[in-house]
C-alpha cells in the first residue's frame, strides 16, 4: 500500500475532519480546523491511502508583528497508521508546499524533540517569546521551547507572534489574533 500526498480537496473535508477527530480524540482539533480552513492563505494536504483520507495537515495564515507567514497545526493521522511516517510526509510536503507558494516562515506549537528533524528551530533562537508559555487552566505545560519556526527567506521577525483566534487565548491573556 502506497500513501499519497495531496492538496485537499472539497471531498475530502468531512473526512479531514474525522482524521483529526479520532487522532486527537477530542473536538478541539476539528473546531480549529473548521473556523481556518477557508481564510485567506489558508491550505491543507491530506495523505491517502486505498482512496482513503488517513492524515491530515493544516496550514493558516499567521503573523510576526507586520510579517505574514504560516502557522501549521492541526495534524492528524488516524490512530492506526501513526508510526508508520504519514506525518513526517504531511509535514515535510506541506513545508514544501509552503516555501512554493512563497511563504517567508511556518510557526508551530509542538515538541522540540519531534519538529527539529523538520529544521525547525525554538522562537528564542530569534528573540522571539511564546505567547503560550506558562500553565494552561487545565494543568497542561506549554514551554518555551514549545514555540517554534522554521524560517524560508531572511526577512525582519520582529513583534508579537499572532495565530488565529480560533486557536485560543494564549496564557498571558494576549490574543493570538490580535
Amino acid at each position: 500500500m502506497t500513501v499519497r500526498i495531496r492538496l485537499e480537496e472539497a471531498l475530502d473535508r468531512e473526512d479531514s475532519i474525522e482524521v483529526e477527530r479520532l487522532a486527537f480524540g477530542s473536538e478541539e482539533e476539528p473546531r480549529i480546523v473548521e473556523a481556518i480552513r477557508n481564510l485567506e492563505g489558508s491550505f491543507a494536504l491530506v495523505a491517502e491511502e486505498d482512496g482513503l483520507v488517513v492524515g491530515h495537515i493544516q496550514f493558516s495564515r499567521a503573523r510576526i508583528g507586520e510579517t505574514r507567514l504560516l502557522a501549521l497545526g492541526p495534524v492528524g493521522v488516524l490512530p492506526g497508521e501513526q508510526g508508520h511516517g504519514v506525518g513526517s510526509a504531511l509535514i515535510r510536503t506541506g513545508l514544501e508546499e509552503a516555501r512554493t507558494r512563497g511563504e517567508v516562515a511556518v510557526i508551530l506549537l509542538g515538541s522540540p524533540v519531534l519538529y527539529r528533524r523538520f529544521g525547525f528551530a525554538p522562537g528564542y533562537v530569534l528573540g522571539l517569546q511564546n505567547p503560550y508559555a506558562g500553565v494552561l487552566p487545565n494543568g497542561f505545560k506549554i514551554a518555551e521551547e514549545d514555540f517554534m519556526l522554521v524560517v524560508f527567506e531572511e526577512v525582519p521577525l520582529v513583534g508579537h507572534v499572532r495565530w488565529h483566534p480560533a486557536f485560543g487565548e494564549p496564557v498571558e491573556g494576549l490574543g493570538p489574533g490580535a
